[in-house]
């Protein structure tokens, strides 16, 4: 929230207080008169603004500024009821002291102001907080969509796309079952891509599956079958994860891994417990491009940002290079709800 507004929105506050005492007193001046006394004249109900206003305004601000050490809404309501009774207690002791009794209206007095000074100070710092919440899901929600977008640009790369169809254009003649194995992987993964990854979780069965086939179909365009190593070790049926969150590192591999005559150019590796998935992606690389895979790639910062937006701090990722190796090393907690993660 702007300065600007909430400087509006604390001097509206204010005159309304202003307007709501001298209202009040303008009553009892009203009532006073109507049973023939004396009520208090207009310079005296100025004397008593001038009071009320910097005691009420004390005891607003520290209601206001108070909750900004307590995070959980309920916690800051019973500390501000605390804080008033203990308040109110000693004022109605301190009154007792000097007259010896403490009637109705001298607890009407003393509580009141307490009361709406307080009050109005946690619904408005709660208010506040609100607007900002909604504002900064708003914004998140805008970024989750466009990042969504550009993800999906970015997944149906065509150069894979065109390199994969030829290749399982040469194939028909010579090979036509594997030819037709090879198209029916590349059907699977489209439908995975444009389909399943409307969801916000998808069982990682299925992302493991994705991964696979996506191999099986880049193995085509090298004679040496020992090119990438994909190890699975655990059960991939233990959870749920957002999709193509690996798929990028594993696009990138193979895109910089240009020395398709080496062993296990590019080892991948799942590790999957209950709670959490350890993925590894190593590939060989050129030592002069290391730094165009670095900041370029498949868009290191959009990724990032996806996992920032989807996962938080339950995520951790290190991305580092080693003589002439790219290593990503990613580790997430993984979703066990279906019906809450698995949503349409």
């Amino acid at each position: 929230m702007k300065k600007s507004i909430l400087l509006m929105f604390h001097l509206l506050f204010w005159i309304f207080t202003s307007l709501l005492i001298i209202l009040g007193f303008q009553l009892l001046s009203i009532t006073a008169a109507i049973l023939g006394g004396g009520g208090p004249s207009i310079m005296d109900n100025f004397i008593v603004l001038l009071k009320v206003l910097p005691i009420g305004a004390c005891i607003f601000y520290a209601s206001y500024y108070s909750l900004n050490f307590l995070i959980k809404r309920t916690i800051r309501f019973v500390w501000v009821a605390i804080c008033n009774g203990i308040l109110i207690s000693i004022l109605l002791l301190l009154e007792k002291h000097d007259t010896g009794k403490v009637d109705f209206l001298d607890f009407l007095i003393l509580t009141l102001p307490i009361i709406y000074f307080s009050l109005f100070g946690f619904l408005f710092k709660t208010l506040i907080e609100w607007i900002m919440d909604r504002k900064i899901k708003a914004e998140l929600e805008k970024d989750k969509v466009t990042s969504q977008l550009d993800l999906l640009k970015s997944q149906i790369n065509p150069h894979f796309l065109f390199n994969t169809l030829n290749n399982i254009d040469v194939l028909i003649l010579d090979e036509p079952k594997r030819a037709s194995d090879y198209l029916k992987k590349l059907s699977e993964i489209l439908r995975f891509m444009l389909y399943e990854t409307d969801a916000e979780r998808v069982p990682l069965a299925n992302e493991v599956e994705y991964i696979n086939k996506y191999i099986e179909l880049q193995k085509i365009r090298t004679s040496n079958d020992k090119f990438v190593e994909l190890e699975i070790v655990g059960n991939a049926n233990v959870g749920f994860i957002a999709p193509m969150i690996f798929i990028h590192f594993v696009e990138n591999a193979f895109k910089y891994a240009t020395n398709k005559k080496i062993e296990n150019a590019i080892s991948i590796r799942l590790d999957i417990s209950d709670s959490k998935v350890s993925f590894m992606c190593k590939n060989h690389i050129n030592s002069n491009d290391l730094k165009a895979q670095e900041y370029n790639g498949l868009g290191f910062q959009l990724i990032k940002q996806r996992l920032d937006l989807i996962y938080k701090g339950d995520y951790n990722l290190v991305v580092h290079e080693e003589d002439s190796w790219y290593i990503v090393n990613l580790e997430i907690q993984l979703d066990n709800d279906k019906l809450h993660n698995c949503r349409r």
